[in-house]
């Protein structure tokens, strides 16, 4: 069972956009729901006007459950993406459990990605973590040590260690200047993780345009802002490592001005906008 979740465990969308683009490839549809009724702020996760075949309606933010079928071994895989919920997250854990009772799961792969002191000009590191001896002797990784606040991918991870469900926590450290723009990359770099560790084969050239798109448009940024450019530079240089978990903000760089900039000008299209 794959799992990712839109909001505070998903900086620049990469981990929801990975579990999207999975979906999509392999032409997945839901067969499974989370009613949202009594997990979410509506006022927060809105509901969404949708048009399809000459028809409106509303989708609402409700976790949602797809299955796939390895072509490697019969493996089954089911496939969960939401959005963090604001309210009652024990009952959350406990809707969770019926479905991984129900399917039979007998591994956990979230995916997550942190806010990093890392250039955008670097490879998308991702780190592991493992919630019981074995599979960290497997996958090479350790159990997490972070101390602080969760998200509920480590509620969730908690909860099913201790309902005996093994577990793999992984996460991709993108750049913490880039928090509000969808990062392709570091996507990209859990999905390449995924598929060697579920056998799930996809074809990820619809997703390297993507990141050509991304790239061009940073490269736009840059060469049109100093301030940005030597601050990236400044990243580049020092060649911090890699966040494994959920980094507090307030121990990465300060950069609000240039966050704000770079925002503005992914909403604009760079200098092609108006082309």
């Amino acid at each position: 069972m794959i799992v990712a979740w839109e909001g505070w465990n998903d900086a620049g969308e990469s981990a929801s956009t990975a579990a999207q683009y999975l979906i999509q490839q392999l032409g997945a549809k839901p067969f499974a729901t989370i009613d949202p009724e009594e997990f979410y702020d509506f006022t927060e996760a809105r509901p969404m006007a949708r048009y399809r075949s000459g028809e409106r309606f509303i989708a609402w933010p409700a976790t949602e459950f797809v299955h796939l079928q390895s072509d490697t071994g019969g493996r089954d895989v089911v496939v969960g993406i939401g959005i963090e919920p604001h309210y009652h997250w024990k009952r959350y854990m406990t809707a969770l459990s019926e479905l991984v009772d129900e399917i039979g799961a007998k591994l956990i792969l979230s995916l997550g990605a942190v806010a990093a002191g890392t250039p955008h000009t670097q490879p998308v590191h991702v780190r592991g973590s493992a919630n019981n001896p074995e599979l960290a002797q497997r996958y090479n990784m350790h159990p997490s040590r972070f101390e602080g606040p969760s998200g509920i991918v480590g509620v969730f991870h908690d909860h099913c260690r201790r309902r005996g469900v093994a577990g793999v926590s992984l996460w991709a450290s993108v750049p913490h200047y880039l928090p509000g723009i969808t990062n392709p990359v570091g996507a990209q770099a859990l999905l390449r993780v995924v598929s060697d560790m579920t056998g799930l084969h996809f074809d990820l050239d619809p997703l390297e345009r993507g990141i050509e798109r991304f790239h061009t448009q940073l490269d736009e940024a840059l060469r049109d802002n100093d301030e940005l450019r030597d601050y990236v530079a400044r990243l580049e240089a020092a060649a911090p490592m890699p966040q494994t978990e959920e980094q507090p903000e307030s121990e990465l760089p300060s950069a609000d001005a240039l966050i704000a900039d770079l925002e503005d000008f992914f909403r604009q299209g760079g200098d092609n906008a108006n082309n």
